[in-house]
């Protein structure tokens, strides 16, 4: 119920700003406003004013209160943030996406010569190795092909890989996730892609590589994200 919430405040506030309700030449209401307008906590508040100001949308000025910025177009694209560990799975949740998982592949193998080089996986350990198709809109937009060390992280199955295998690492095995470091790359599409997405008169896919370390600095995820690459754009909020 508290996650509604603080997305309909969230999307009134987001609406007032864009429509220009609430301009340059203004301040967004008070906490203290805004509480007393939606009656709601003070959690809900911040938290509605945090995805606007990670939007780009305002700016929280000590002393002056949360600043509205001058507006930017509007892209009708699928933006995703650049900030966020979980890559494409990170929709905006300001926008009216729909989406569904399917699996295309869902196997443990062991790593060889050949996997080793790609992942930095070690020669002979167990990994789960896992296709997922992220069917945006009615569209096959994104196949991620993962790699998961099934020795740190143990126990993925086809159910867990549909909803979300970082909120079973963190939920479930109680794993802090510390690093992700990505590559982000445009490469002609080979004949997996064409299989599982919806390229059209695309002949390439964006490719997003990430590898994932644990606190303990060990690697636990190798994963490639294709996508269409003309359905996303990608964010990232750089503040001073």
């Amino acid at each position: 119920m508290a996650e509604i919430i603080n997305k309909d405040i969230y999307q009134e506030l987001k609406t007032r700003v864009t429509s220009g309700k609430y301009n340059i030449k203004m301040r967004l209401p008070t906490e203290d406003a805004l509480i007393d307008e939606f009656h709601v906590s003070r959690y809900a508040v911040r938290k509605a004013i945090k995805q606007l100001s990670d939007e780009g949308l305002v700016y929280s000025v000590k002393g002056k209160g949360v600043v509205v910025l001058e507006q930017t177009p509007q892209s009708q694209e699928i933006n995703l943030s650049l900030e966020k560990i979980d890559g494409l799975q990170a929709l905006n949740n300001a926008q009216d996406v729909q989406r569904i998982t399917i699996i295309a592949d869902f196997q443990q193998i062991i790593v060889n010569e050949e996997l080793s080089h790609k992942t930095s996986f070690a020669i002979g350990i167990p990994v789960y190795a896992i296709k997922r198709v992220r069917r945006i809109n009615n569209k096959n937009a994104v196949l991620d092909i993962n790699y998961f060390n099934a020795q740190i992280v143990p126990g993925i199955t086809p159910e867990i890989s549909k909803q979300s295998i970082y909120d079973y690492i963190r939920n479930d095995l109680k794993m802090k996730i510390a690093v992700v470091k990505r590559q982000l790359r445009i490469e002609h599409a080979d004949q997996v892609d064409y299989e599982n997405l919806n390229l059209g008169m695309n002949n390439c896919v964006g490719n997003m590589i990430s590898f994932a370390f644990n606190d303990d600095g060990k690697q636990f995820e190798y994963t490639e994200s294709h996508f269409i690459p003309d359905n996303f754009i990608f964010n990232q909020i750089l503040k001073f």
